[in-house]
């Protein structure tokens, strides 16, 4: 057993997930939630597992029985309850919705909406009987800022964003805090071609107010706030992380 505190980051291999993780494993042991990718995850352990007992869980997010299973997973196999839920997992595929198969719509909704609320459904009993829980969920400025394409990522998001206050609401007088941040434009892998495009085009100083696209880092230095004691009187709240992008009509 270890006296830090145990974040579950889902997502917690690569991109968005990978940078939150860097962020918190200073102060946190670190349950890493992925979907396929073995050999990042292998990687993403050795890197990680220097500052903190680290360990990956590879499940496939799509519903409340995979969330229940990767929670049962993580305190079985790490002997404790996490504190922390930072829920990062889910893809983005921009698809016409009257042009695309509705089914992958419900798998949208299942992966960001879905198991954000079972993952907290699993975990929040717990921190509610501690007095003291930090969950963090991964929306986008997406969920606000509508494109072609976007309609079924956009909904999702913006039930993420409905639940992080409805919920919030339930549990901050046990000492439990829930918010989202909402990040614009990130380099990661799934968006490699995304900012290969934006950049190739001369847009990113005309369409980010910062003038660069942005880094997971970025996104997990605030996500490392919102876990931290600092943050007790946080809560209900969606942070943007978009270097003022969502500030810019254009």
């Amino acid at each position: 057993m270890s006296d830090r505190p145990l974040a579950l980051i889902t997502g917690g291999t690569s991109g968005i997930g990978l940078g939150v993780a860097r962020c918190l494993a200073g102060e946190h042991d670190l349950a890493l939630g992925y979907a396929t990718d073995g050999e990042r995850a292998a990687t993403a352990e050795a890197e990680l597992g220097k500052p903190a007992r680290v360990r990956c869980f590879g499940e496939r997010l799509l519903g409340y029985d995979d969330a229940r299973r990767l929670v049962d997973r993580v305190r079985s196999e790490m002997g404790a309850s996490p504190s922390v839920l930072v829920h990062c997992a889910g893809r983005a595929r921009d698809e016409l919705f009257l042009k695309s198969d509705f089914d992958r719509h419900l798998e949208r909704l299942g992966e960001h909406l879905v198991v954000a609320m079972a993952l907290a459904h699993c975990l929040v009993g717990d921190m509610y009987r501690r007095r003291f829980g930090r969950i963090v969920f991964v929306s986008s400025i997406a969920a606000r800022r509508a494109r072609p394409g976007g309609a079924g990522y956009a909904a999702a998001k913006a039930g993420v964003e409905g639940f992080t206050r409805g919920l919030a609401l339930e549990v901050a007088h046990r000492g439990v805090t829930v918010n989202a941040v909402a990040p614009g434009l990130i380099a990661t892998p799934m968006t490699e071609e995304l900012v290969a495009d934006v950049e190739s085009r001369g847009r990113v100083r005309r369409t980010i107010p910062a003038g660069r696209v942005g880094a997971p880092e970025d996104v997990g230095a605030l996500v490392k706030f919102l876990c931290s004691a600092e943050a007790a009187y946080v809560t209900g709240a969606v942070l943007p992380v978009d270097g003022g992008r969502s500030l810019n009509y254009v």
